[in-house]
């Protein structure tokens, strides 16, 4: 039998008019139970849709095959136009399955750029089409008419190469498989709101101009079943009270559920906001959030901030919770919507662009402790003579370093930088900068290194800085032997960028390196062992406690032979009583010092030979009067450049201090 389209018109007429008139003359009196009038409207509602079926036919619109090969980008929801739009029209057309409309306006050939209800309604047929691979991954039960990032998804993959196919011969297959594409997810129960709740997000304060940026974290459980949220109504406003306007700092507001977002809502017009604009409601609907009886739901509030906001835009903003709309396992609806439905609200702050761009400058473990440079007569030599830190560990995002300036010192004030300086580099994060423009025409000179940019030091993160000096060769009779050089640096000798392009302005403290002595000749002092032992003697009127200690260090001889005589004398060092060093220690305290192979019978004890080492063994008892917390530090040894000692010419520095000060003994 042909069924023409006039025949099929007049039948979905007739049922229509069936179901109208079921619902406006049945009665409580009927005869018929409830029952009995929903399985009527049921087997009417089943003719419709057959009706419609036959209406639509099976075949392909001839018209949208051509818009595959195509890939969606963005999200739609009802109010969104643009040729995606059109595109996505064209593409459900293209199956019977998924058409907007079989004539008229949607319909194959007059697709339009609008996104409205009937685009919606195909996009649910859509989803429910592709339940296991749309709907069921993300926990929903109905589908949502939200052309979304799974829905994209599944129709990119369609239109990847090739317009879509009829499926129509696949009805019988499809109808029956839906109940068991639910990967198990069943609404049950008569579910009531139990906790609806809005906290603060993890960090409260954001920047103008951040996209998604997490601004609250609403949480949802449902009592006595599950339930499938379908409308949330939140609340933007200011809550220093400056009046003013939601859509001037904000573009857009989203939901995220479990790191998928799953709606989003312009926010950059009065005309977005529900009611009274400068309530600042914003309604999300079309969510489909599946929340299971007892489990919390966590909804995680995002917004896109405009940025170069004015002043009094800055600052605290609230998000209040002003409605929930949500149905049960019957498809009960139930809109929760006091005043407001919570009384938490979660505050953010709004910082301008750059505040949370942070770098510190530390201290580095590393830095060269004090000692002698060994430099040569004839060549030139490079030593690190400082260390410090750069630290993003508190930014929020990556640093770019653009220029950083060395501050070096030379220890006489009557000479110049290049008299010992020829060149000057910086290693980071294993680069190395050569110095910009270095000539040490005096004793003291502010060295630039420009970065630009080849440095960033990632959020979270830190970079050593080392300083390298390459030193001119010294002439033994050079009457700078013996002097020092500086390095040091201030936090605003760092020029730094944070990923706003704005200055970063440098936080922590000035670091400054330890004043090296130079030398081409001398000695090196290199302690290997000290001892501190407490003791007792019998001094007529009791026992009474002294210390004994004993510092075994090595002496390296560079660049000449020098001498000394075995004797504590050579050696300076402080008895420190309560940290501070006794001005004239106790007549009663002793010092010996014992030199490898030293000739007792010669005018100097000890010669050490260029590139020799010789053992020292310094040994110190204090008097039985010291009384307290006592220790011992050396400061340096004496040395000559001739036999005739003493007098003595130099002194070898004993570096660093702490290497060089004993552990404390407690004596009464």
């Amino acid at each position: 039998m042909q069924i023409t389209a006039n025949t099929v018109v007049a039948k979905l007429s007739v049922a229509f008019v069936a179901i109208a008139m079921m619902f406006t003359v049945a009665s409580p009196a009927s005869a018929q139970t409830t029952e009995e009038l929903q399985q009527m409207i049921n087997d009417l509602l089943a003719q419709v849709a057959s009706l419609q079926g036959q209406l639509g036919g099976g075949t392909m619109a001839a018209p949208a095959a051509g818009v595959c090969p195509y890939t969606w980008t963005r999200s739609l929801s009802t109010g969104d136009s643009g040729m995606d739009v059109m595109k996505l029209q064209q593409f459900l057309n293209a199956d019977a399955d998924t058409r907007i409309a079989a004539t008229g306006v949607g319909s194959a050939g007059m697709e339009s750029d609008y996104f409205g209800g009937l685009t919606a309604a195909a996009v649910s047929k859509f989803q429910t089409k592709y339940r296991s691979e749309v709907l069921s991954p993300a926990g929903l039960v109905n589908p949502t008419g939200y052309f979304g990032p799974s829905t994209m998804a599944k129709a990119n993959a369609l239109c990847v190469s090739a317009p879509m196919t009829d499926d129509s011969s696949d009805d019988s297959s499809d109808d029956s498989d839906d109940s068991s594409d639910d990967s198990g997810i069943t609404l049950s129960g008569e579910a009531s709101l139990d906790t609806f709740e809005i906290d603060d997000a993890d960090d409260s304060d954001v920047e103008e101009g951040q996209s998604d940026v997490e601004i609250a974290e609403v949480t949802i459980e449902f009592a006595d079943g599950d339930a499938e949220i379908s409308r949330l109504d939140l609340a933007f406003t200011d809550s220093e009270g400056t009046d003013s306007d939601a859509w001037d700092v904000f573009e857009s507001f989203s939901l995220w559920v479990d790191g998928d977002m799953v709606a989003e809502e312009a926010a950059d017009d009065e005309d977005d906001y529900l009611g009274d604009e400068d309530n600042g409601v914003i309604r999300f609907g079309g969510l489909d959030i599946v929340g299971m009886e007892d489990e919390e739901v966590t909804i995680v509030v995002a917004a896109t901030i405009s940025d170069n906001l004015e002043t009094a835009e800055l600052g605290e903003w609230d998000v209040d919770g002003e409605s929930i709309r949500f149905f049960d396992a019957d498809g009960v609806a139930t809109t929760e919507d006091a005043t407001p439905v919570t009384d938490d609200t979660a505050t953010f702050n709004i910082e301008v662009e750059g505040a949370g761009d942070d770098l510190d400058m530390k201290s580095n473990s590393n830095d060269p402790p004090k000692t002698t440079l060994v430099l040569d007569e004839n060549d030139n030599t490079t030593h690190t003579v400082f260390i410090f830190d750069l630290d993003a560990d508190d930014s929020d995002g990556d640093i770019t370093l653009e220029e950083i300036t060395i501050d070096l010192a030379l220890g006489s004030t009557t000479r110049d930088l290049n008299e010992v300086v020829d060149d000057v580099t910086i290693e980071i994060d294993g680069q190395s900068f050569d110095a910009e423009d270095f000539d040490g025409v005096d004793d003291t000179e502010a060295v630039k290194f420009d970065i630009d940019g080849d440095v960033t030091i990632a959020e979270g993160e830190e970079v050593s800085v080392e300083v390298m000096v390459e030193f001119k060769d010294m002439d033994s009779d050079s009457d700078l032997q013996g002097t020092t050089l500086e390095a040091s640096i201030d936090t605003a000798d760092v020029d730094a960028e944070g990923e706003s392009g704005k200055t970063v302005a440098l936080g922590g403290t000035n670091q400054t390196g330890e004043a090296h002595t130079l030398r081409s000749e001398g000695l090196v002092l290199t302690i290997t062992e000290v001892d501190a032992e407490e003791e007792q003697r019998d001094t007529g009127s009791g026992d009474r406690d002294y210390g004994t200690y004993t510092f075994t260090f090595d002496v390296t001889a560079f660049g000449e032979n020098f001498y000394m005589i075995e004797d504590d004398s050579i050696v300076n060092f402080d008895i420190l009583v309560d940290g501070v060093a006794m001005a004239s220690p106790s007549a009663s305290s002793t010092a010996s010092l014992d030199i490898n192979d030293a000739e007792d019978a010669a005018t100097a004890d000890k010669m050490i030979e260029d590139g020799e080492t010789a053992e020292f063994v310094l040994t110190v008892e204090t008097g039985t009067d010291i009384e307290g917390d006592v220790e011992v530090r050396v400061n340096f040894v004496a040395y000559s450049a001739t036999d005739a000692v003493p007098p003595y010419d130099f002194a070898a520095t004993a570096t660093p201090e702490d290497d060089w000060t004993s552990d404390s003994l407690i004596l009464n």
